[in-house]
Formats: structure tokens, C-alpha cells, sequence
């Protein structure tokens, strides 16, 4: 079993060039045994192609054993060569583009990844969850061996997340139908780790669904696994909200990488090493639940590092031990930012001009224009604010209404 201080986490990412942002150094803050990344920035600041980059490193370094960068160079001398670049014209294009690919970052480690991850395939959570991640729960009809989700594990880095997604229903039947063999066998060990399996699931979807009295239903007849709300109502994982869906197709991803490395490993308490690259956590999330995404992930995973890019003041508020990095301003925010509003955030990290919407700051500089014009006239000053303040009652703050009368009686 691979431990944290042996772990290749990441500990820089020097960007050589992402489109309109170039040569510039993203270090980590050293935070013992990592530190989690979350990037912001705009639109078009280079988050995302960040994110699928350093997927193609560490794919690289997971499935190949080697760099993409030597590979591509070693098939571009190959195929320019003298006697074979006739026939491979339209091959060398597709290697120059894979180079460039690779080269857009170069990301440094706390050890050296390629025998680690090798050696370790097994053992590691690895995953990349894009903006585009698949939420759709297939249907079970028979239980299946757990060799089919192993050689997903060991064989398919690039599109596992997607096959453990759909197939998580399966893999939960699978565990209960292993239950009751254990139950007919009398092993208690067993029967007790799937127990504990499904009550830590349990509390994830209690705390994801907001709802304390959630519950976990098995149908045996029908090989269905449902859960119960507070509520009453009885839902199917195909049946959730969009938000709700893509938060726990991160949960379903990695619960079911964990447990198959328990089951490899052969410890069931086992916190495996890894790391887990996420496109915007907090999509169709309202706030209160993009504020627990992080911290449930880092609870349920302590030993994984989590690299996120966000828009959301409530992401990167919600965790310690962690680098906030804006790709505009190429500034850290680190862990100061857990004391903040969201408020300050949205200006200091986020680029807005201040924490008011577009329709307040109009309203502000209707009232300053009056304060300034008619500084010498109280009377028409006052009957000017009492205007703007009776038409837009309905929208005005306390605190804007409170400052207005204020000005208004002095």
C-alpha cells in the first residue's frame, strides 16, 4: 500500500502557454502531505484546458509509463525521416498537434510519478470528472463479477469515470448479494464491511440531499437500490435533479474506486492516495450546497488531492489546506479565504467591481448625482431622494433605505 509521503502529489504546474496567459508559475502551498488547487479566473482564462492537460501527463505517466512529450518526438523523427515521410504525411500532423497538447503545461511532483504510478496502478485513485460528466444510472438485471469493474480500474484510466458512473447501481447490488453470501457463510467480517460501505454511503447522500432522514433501499426481486427522503418520497438515481445528479456522480466515482482498491489491497479501512481533477464542482449546485461539495470530498477522501476549477466564491471558501489560484491576476489567495464573505470574494478573487448588482450601482449614482448637484439646495435635495427612494421601494436593501432616510433627515 502506497502512503501519503510516498504519493507523487502535485507541487507546481509551470504554464508555458495557454492561449492568452504564458510563462508563468502556479506553486502550490506547502501544506503537509499536500495542498489541494482550485483555479479561477473568467471565462477563456485557460481553467479547463489546464485541467484536461494535466490529464494527458498524468495518463501518460499511468498507461504509458512514459511522457507524451518523448513519445510524440520519437514518433516525429520516425516518420519525418528521409525514406518514410512520403507515406506519412498525414500522421505527422496528428503528432505535432499532440506535442503542442502537452507542452501548453509541465507539471512538477513531490516524487517521481512514472515508476510510482506504475508500480501502484492498483492502489491509486486517479480520475478526471469534465464539465461533461456523464450522471445516467443503468438498470441491473443480474449481479456481475467484480473483475469486469478491476479491469476498468487497471486498463481504462481515459473513460472509467463514465463506465463506474453508469455502472454504480450494479456495483451496489453486487456488494448486497456479496452480504448475503457472507450471512449464509457466517462471515462476520464481511457482513460488517458492507454494512459500514453502505452506512458511510448513506451519510454522503443524507448530507448531499440536505435531508438528515434519508434512507438507502435494496429490492432484492427487482435488483434496485432507491432511497427514502425525510419527506416520503422514493427516488431512483435516474430520477434526481440535475445538481443533485452531477454532485454524486463525483461521489459514485470515487466511492467506487476506493472500495475496489480495499478489496485489492485487502484492508478495508484503507484511505488510498491520489489525486481527482474536477471541472467546475459546483455545476447547477445552489449555494448552500456548493459551499459542502469540497469539504464532503476531502472527508470522504483525505488522502486525495483534489484539483478543481471554479467560479464559485462558496468552492473556494468551503476548505483549508489549499492553493486558490487566479489565472488572470496570477495571484494566491490561500487559506484567508475561508474567513471571507462571499461578498469579498466576488471582488477580490472574482473581478467584479464591487459586491452591488448593475441595478444598485445605477441607484447609487442617481443619489450621488443628486447629493452632488444640489449640495447648496437641502430642500430639493431631500424631495429628490424621497423620489428615488418611492420608486424603487420595492428593490431597495434595509441598508440602502436606512442610509437614504438618514440622508434624508439631516
Amino acid at each position: 500500500m502506497i502512503l501519503p509521503e510516498n504519493f507523487p502529489y502535485i507541487t507546481s504546474i509551470y504554464v508555458n502557454d495557454c492561449y492568452t496567459y504564458q510563462d508563468f508559475n502556479i506553486d502550490l502551498i506547502k501544506h503537509q502531505p499536500f495542498s489541494h488547487l482550485i483555479l479561477t479566473g473568467k471565462n477563456g482564462s485557460g481553467k479547463s484546458t489546464i485541467l484536461r492537460n494535466l490529464n494527458l501527463h498524468i495518463l501518460e505517466a499511468v498507461v504509458n509509463g512514459d511522457s507524451l512529450e518523448k513519445q510524440a518526438k520519437n514518433y516525429l523523427n520516425f516518420l519525418s525521416s528521409d525514406d518514410l515521410r512520403a507515406s506519412n504525411l498525414t500522421k505527422i500532423p496528428y503528432w505535432e498537434k499532440r506535442l503542442k497538447e502537452y507542452q501548453i503545461i509541465t507539471p512538477s511532483f513531490s516524487a517521481e510519478i512514472v515508476p510510482t504510478l506504475l508500480n501502484s496502478k492498483k492502489e491509486i485513485v486517479y480520475s478526471y470528472l469534465s464539465t461533461l460528466r456523464s450522471s445516467k444510472v443503468n438498470d441491473v438485471n443480474v449481479p456481475t463479477k467484480k473483475d469486469d469493474f478491476m479491469k476498468q480500474l487497471e486498463q481504462n484510466y481515459s473513460n472509467s469515470s463514465n463506465y463506474f458512473i453508469s455502472n454504480f447501481m450494479q456495483f451496489l447490488v453486487n456488494k448486497k448479494v456479496s452480504q448475503a453470501f457472507a450471512q449464509l457463510e457466517n462471515n462476520q467480517e464481511e457482513i460488517n464491511h458492507v454494512n459500514v460501505f453502505f452506512d458511510n454511503l448513506e451519510s454522503s447522500f443524507r448530507k448531499i440531499f440536505e435531508d438528515p432522514q434519508l434512507k438507502i433501499n435494496f429490492n432484492k426481486d427487482a435488483l434496485k437500490i432507491t432511497f427514502t427522503l425525510g419527506d416520503g418520497r422514493e427516488l431512483s438515481f435516474n430520477d434526481l435533479s440535475d445538481g443533485v445528479s452531477a454532485l454524486l456522480s463525483i461521489i459514485m466515482d470515487l466511492f467506487l474506486r476506493v472500495e475496489l482498491i480495499r478489496d485489492e489491497v485487502g484492508n478495508k479501512t484503507y484511505n488510498p492516495c491520489g489525486i481527482v481533477l474536477i471541472d467546475e464542482p459546483e455545476t447547477h449546485l445552489h449555494y448552500s450546497l456548493q459551499y459542502n461539495v469540497l469539504p464532503i470530498l476531502t472527508t470522504l477522501f483525505p488522502n486525495v488531492q483534489f484539483i478543481v476549477a471554479s467560479h464559485s466564491a462558496a468552492i473556494i471558501s468551503s476548505i483549508k489546506n489549499v492553493t486558490i489560484f487566479d489565472l488572470v491576476s496570477k495571484e494566491i489567495l490561500s487559506d484567508d479565504a475561508i474567513g471571507k464573505s462571499f461578498s469579498e470574494l466576488m471582488v477580490s478573487h472574482f473581478g467584479l467591481d464591487n459586491e452591488f448588482s448593475d441595478f444598485t450601482d445605477d441607484l447609487f449614482e442617481k443619489v450621488n448625482t443628486v447629493l452632488k448637484e444640489n449640495k447648496n439646495n437641502i430642500p430639493l435635495r431631500n424631495q429628490q431622494l424621497k423620489a428615488i427612494l418611492k420608486e424603487n421601494e420595492r428593490f431597495i436593501s434595509p441598508t440602502m433605505r436606512f442610509e437614504l432616510e438618514a440622508k434624508i433627515s439631516e
